[in-house]
């Protein structure tokens, strides 16, 4: 067994809205992303917890918009459109299950 020193493997990362691959357990995958900017609204056929391990992030969705610090996370509900938003670099982790679907969808009037 080894310990997970996160913000070291941040630093792997390649860029904002590349997701890395952690871990793997039981069926579900641990990521690392580079939050920077803004991404585009999506879904997924399943649950997917954000935890923000630096930086601050904003959650959109269609009818409230949930900020996370540092040391906060969110589970997001399958089926719940959203987008991701980072003012400045943030290091977040998720984690989903591993054979998760995205399907893109247009905000919504709420989200403008």
């Amino acid at each position: 067994m080894e310990k997970l020193d996160f913000l070291s493997l941040a630093k792997k990362l390649k860029g904002p809205w590349e997701p890395m691959e952690v871990l793997r357990m039981d069926g579900y995958h641990v990521l690392l992303a580079l939050f920077d900017g803004e991404y585009k609204f999506h879904k997924h056929d399943g649950e997917e917890l954000f935890y923000v391990i630096k930086g601050e992030i904003e959650l959109e969705m269609a009818n409230e918009t949930i900020k996370l610090k540092e040391g906060e996370g969110f589970l997001l509900p399958k089926e719940t459109a959203h987008r991701s938003r980072a003012a400045k670099p943030s290091i977040v982790m998720a984690i989903e299950r591993g054979n998760l679907r995205t399907f893109w969808v247009h905000p919504t009037p709420a989200s403008k």
